[in-house]
């Protein structure tokens, strides 16, 4: 992937410095020129000669120019301008290409954080109409010991209290389809039964249990 200076370039004063060094690398300084001073420079590029005093030090640094107090800058070598140009954009781009990963791989998990949103709203959704209907069984976990265990169905006349109908029962891992009024309800019991959209309610304040115990399966 081609990377251009303008993407590359950071900071203001890494501006200036690459900007310099591509004159002297084509020509337009020559090694032994001295350069403008450095109000001209941050006047040109529209930077303050802090910025462009910045800029001139790293080119300071790699001896590309010198900086004599009194003197300004003095062109040392176009092939360490060259040379410096070819790092800085290898380096550079190296970055650009790793913060394209990163938006990339901050898309995606906006992606799949905004897919599980919609998942979890078809699910609620699927629920609220599935609790519409009446032939759609609710599930209750009988884990709360009650004055109501030990009986049965019968005994405990459920439909008459809550208006829902039992039509199976998990117990010690064997699931009990249409029991008979005389199936004991004991402790660990998961309870299926249908009924109207407050049968589920009624069946949990019937077994003291709280909301959390009851799930729609």
């Amino acid at each position: 992937m081609k990377v251009s200076h303008s993407e590359i370039i950071s900071s203001k004063y890494q501006k200036i410095a690459v900007e310099v060094a591509k004159r002297i690398a084509n020509g337009e300084y020559e090694v032994g020129e001295k350069l403008k001073s450095r109000t001209i420079l941050a006047t040109q590029f529209n930077v303050s000669a802090e910025t462009a005093r910045k800029g001139l030090n790293i080119l300071a640094d790699m001896k590309i120019l010198t900086l004599k107090h009194g003197s300004g800058a003095i062109v040392l070598s176009q092939e360490k301008a060259i040379e410096f140009l070819e790092n800085y954009e290898i380096t550079h781009s190296i970055s650009v290409v790793k913060e394209h990963i990163r938006d990339r791989i901050s898309k995606q998990e906006q992606g799949l954080a905004q897919l599980s949103e919609l998942i979890n709203e078809f699910l609620l959704q699927s629920q609220l109409v599935s609790r519409h209907s009446p032939l759609t069984p609710y599930e209750l976990i009988l884990t709360k010991d009650t004055e109501h265990l030990g009986k049965s169905i019968s005994d405990l006349n459920i439909w008459h209290n809550t208006g829902a109908t039992v039509i199976a029962i998990e117990h010690d891992g064997e699931l009990i389809l249409s029991p008979s009024p005389y199936t004991i309800i004991e402790k660990g019991d998961h309870l299926f039964f249908v009924g109207d959209n407050l049968a589920h309610s009624r069946m949990e304040k019937f077994f003291q249990l709280s909301q959390g115990l009851l799930s729609n399966n």
